[in-house]
């Protein structure tokens, strides 16, 4: 085949070869196939000059996926879903002018900068940042993105709608733990417990236990839940549509697992939890929940919590209050 060649800048004939290149990507070996071409006039080696086939960028691209990684066109379309420009989404995240340029132009992003983009691809996450910071923007162009968000939140999440017309509306009282409903703590407390699977069952009792104990400690509960008496112990109101929204959502996968006696549901966390949404309490209580009860079956955690006075003392479908967390039995 004929080709123009950059190095003695004349046209003629070249051959098509694949070299490896090995890359030195963040710690991480990586190695990348890729095609140049020789030519015959004089003998030297070169690439086509397409940014998409440089060596480094598909080294990048590789290390991106191995990571789960936002890539550059998935941080691009993000920003344009939004109708936000790159220095206002750059000031709004509170990074330099260039840095949201240099990530949509190839350049390998900051772990901790992928967090808080791959956040913001939930409209919900990035509608409560920008109320938090109108001041950005100015009250015209914060009144304008604060609507297209809103409605963006209600197109792509209508299970969020629904949970959130259940729950927020609940006066703070001794059935919530005096704190208002908290859909990102609640979904965040979840993927935290979720990390390597976990069966239904004992989600919710973690829940309970979280809760209850936070506000026996610090005087407030951690996720604003109301928890009823069922037959298999406490647990948060409707607590299957909220499931389904977090599956519907993809923050959670989720398998059956057989085992001799029953049938379950086994969830596992497909996103990180974002656990700044914490106070350091919270965040104590939530890892301490999680230790104390690691060994327990579904079945034994069940039985524990059936022996709470808080769960003895109320009749079946009734709520339990939190002022029972007195006599939480851990």
């Amino acid at each position: 085949m004929e080709n123009f060649c950059p190095i003695c800048e004349k046209k003629g004939k070249v051959e098509r070869i694949l070299k490896t290149r090995e890359f030195n990507v963040r710690g991480e070996s990586i190695k990348v196939e890729y095609e140049a071409y020789k030519c015959d006039t004089c003998g030297e080696t070169f690439m086509e000059t397409k940014t998409e086939d440089d060596p480094l960028v598909v080294a990048y691209t590789i290390y991106r996926k191995k990571h789960n990684m936002l890539q550059p066109d998935d941080i691009k379309k993000i920003r344009m879903k939004y109708g936000i420009s790159q220095a206002e989404l750059g000031r709004l995240l509170g990074w330099g002018g260039a840095t949201l340029s240099r990530y949509e132009n190839g350049a390998l992003q900051d772990r901790v900068h992928d967090g808080q983009l791959s956040l913001i691809s939930d409209p919900r996450n990035m509608l409560k940042l920008i109320k938090e910071n109108t001041e950005l923007f100015g009250e015209q162009r914060s009144k304008l993105l604060i609507k297209n968000l809103t409605d963006l939140a209600r197109d792509e999440f209508p299970l969020h709608r629904c949970i959130e017309e259940i729950y927020g509306n609940s006066e703070q009282s001794a059935l919530t733990g005096f704190a208002s409903f908290n859909y990102d703590k609640l979904l965040n407390a979840i993927l935290f417990f979720c990390r390597g699977g976990l069966l239904k069952t004992k989600i919710v009792k973690y829940l309970f236990y979280a809760d209850f104990k936070h506000f026996r400690e610090y005087a407030t509960g951690i996720t604003g839940a109301t928890y009823y008496h069922l037959p298999l112990g406490p647990v948060p109101d409707k607590y299957d549509i909220f499931l389904a929204s977090f599956l519907n959502d993809k923050f959670l996968e989720m398998e059956e697992v057989f085992y001799p006696d029953y049938t379950g549901e086994k969830f596992l966390s497909v996103s990180e939890p974002y656990l700044s949404l914490f106070s350091d309490t919270e965040l104590k209580i939530l890892t301490a929940i999680k230790d104390y009860f690691k060994d327990h079956t579904a079945k034994a955690i069940s039985e524990y919590s059936h022996q709470e006075k808080g769960y003895i003392e109320t009749a079946p479908q009734e709520p339990i209050s939190y002022e029972y967390a007195k006599y939480l039995r851990l």
